[in-house]
Formats: C-alpha cells, sequence, structure tokens
C-alpha cells in the first residue's frame, strides 16, 4: 500500500497555453508543492504580525 496521494490538475490546451509552456520542462509536481508551501508560509506569516504604536499599544494585523 503507497503513502501517496494523487490529485489531478486539468489545463486547457489553448486558454492555458502559456501556463503549459512555462511548466513543459520542470518539475511539476515539486513546483506545485513549493507553490503551495509558500503560499501556507505566507497565509500563516499574514496572521503574526504585530507593530507597536507611538502610543505604546500594540497593533494586531490580520489578512493579506
Amino acid at each position: 500500500m503507497s503513502n501517496k496521494e494523487v490529485r489531478s490538475v486539468a489545463f486547457h490546451k489553448i486558454k492555458d497555453q502559456k501556463i503549459l509552456e512555462f511548466i513543459e520542462n520542470q518539475n511539476f509536481s515539486g513546483y506545485v508543492k513549493e507553490l503551495i508551501s509558500l503560499d501556507i508560509e505566507r497565509r500563516n506569516r499574514a496572521l503574526q504580525i504585530v507593530k507597536k504604536t507611538d502610543k505604546g499599544g500594540i497593533k494586531i494585523v490580520l489578512g493579506r
């Protein structure tokens, strides 16, 4: 039994032509995993921004 889970992505040959050309000579699986990991980091980082105000308080910035 494999520990892998396979997910598929469909591309339209005309509408997604630029994307298909870009990924033609790349490790597609690795590229997608890297993009997802970067997005997870970005989203987590956006929720942890804390700034001190000029008056001594703190400001927590939520969002992206």
